[in-house]
């Protein structure tokens, strides 16, 4: 799929998925093999992981996010680049995205003094590719670090530094604020490089952030998206009359993750969202039926209303990067592609989630 960039730095098929749950115990992990049981509740472990990950790049979703905070996450990276089998992408190999985290969350957690000046950025850069296995990655990202010691200008210099030094081709940003953004890039700018991106939070119920999407495109800046189904809500698969999304109730009193009341503001939306299913296919299904036998491109015929809320934030112009833990997952992004949200479409939503107060 072509897709119009806001600068060099290119994400095939402008999606990607994220790491960010992985050898995370609260959210699924299991070190070991799993019981039937624990997979029946949504957990997963490494083989799962391999499985997904060589799943996904082997059919063209090979941009990957991680950062030195998930350090388990960064190993599995480290295995899966080096054993799995990329397909037709074995000569670029995975597009992989890390972060240098705030420095005053990450003194917290490692209880030491927070990182400053620019020589920081280089070293933390230099080691993730260390850990990871790879000589340079496609994108570093700065996460917002509220307060800099030596400000913007040693953030530009270790963002620079880090290019200049094969680090990383790409530098980004995560959170970043639009003034200090902006600042940014013009000393990126004048140095001629350029900040390649800003990712934040922003999906079909949370939508915040849906002015620094058009902020980033001003700015010559990819914006890239996360918790694109907003922990769940977004997927439309939770309604007022269906509280739990089909599980298996957890005892009397399981109302779902979410409240009632919520859910039933929402009603509006998860309506047009579902409504949205028949109109996409039957356009994929005319499309189809243009090409002669045997000719016809392979696309998802059977449109999820998770796969409409992560198209709707590609459609929004943003890069959605989606949380992937297993290979039902990885299917269920992979049934993203080769499709679009119609204008008309996105406005319908757009109506549908200011009617809702979102």
């Amino acid at each position: 799929e072509d897709y119009d960039d806001e600068n060099e730095f290119h994400v095939p098929n402008r999606i990607g998925f994220s790491t960010c749950d992985w050898g995370n115990a609260r959210k699924g992990f299991v070190a070991g093999k799993l019981k039937k049981k624990e997979r029946r509740a949504g957990k997963f472990n490494k083989a799962d992981l391999r499985k997904a990950y060589e799943k996904l790049q082997q059919n063209g979703v090979s941009f990957v996010e991680t950062s030195e905070s998930s350090p388990l996450a960064e190993a599995f990276l480290n295995k899966f680049m080096e054993e799995c089998d990329h397909g037709d992408n074995s000569d670029k190999g995975a597009l992989v995205a890390s972060t240098f985290p705030n420095p005053w969350k990450q003194a917290l957690k490692s209880r030491s003094l927070p990182r400053r000046g620019a020589a920081s950025i280089v070293s933390a850069a230099e080691t993730a590719c260390d850990r990871m296995g790879i000589s340079s990655m496609g994108l570093y990202q700065i996460e917002n670090p509220w307060y800099y010691v030596g400000g913007t200008s040693a953030l530009a210099e270790g963002a620079l530094d880090v290019i200049c030094d094969d680090h990383s081709r790409y530098v980004g940003c995560v959170n970043m604020g639009l003034t200090r953004l902006a600042k940014l890039q013009r000393k990126m700018r004048a140095q001629g490089e350029f900040v390649a991106s800003n990712q934040f939070e922003f999906s079909l119920t949370n939508r915040k952030n849906a002015g620094m999407i058009d902020a980033c495109k001003k700015l010559g800046i990819t914006p890239v998206c996360t918790n694109v189904l907003d922990g769940g809500l977004a997927t439309g698969k939770y309604t007022s009359t269906n509280p739990t999304g089909g599980e298996v109730s957890k005892g009397e009193n399981d109302t779902g993750p979410y409240a009632v009341r919520k859910l039933e503001k929402l009603d509006a939306l998860f309506k047009v969202q579902a409504g949205l299913i028949e109109k996409v296919n039957r356009r994929i299904g005319d499309r189809l039926m243009k090409f002669e036998s045997g000719q016809a491109p392979r696309i998802n015929r059977d449109i999820t209303t998770t796969q409409i809320a992560i198209n709707y934030v590609r459609a929004k112009g943003a890069v959605p990067l989606v949380s992937v833990t297993n290979v039902k997952m990885a299917n269920e992004l992979l049934g993203c592609l080769g499709w679009d949200l119609s204008e008309e479409e996105v406005e319908e939503l757009d109506k549908a989630c200011k009617a809702s107060g979102v």
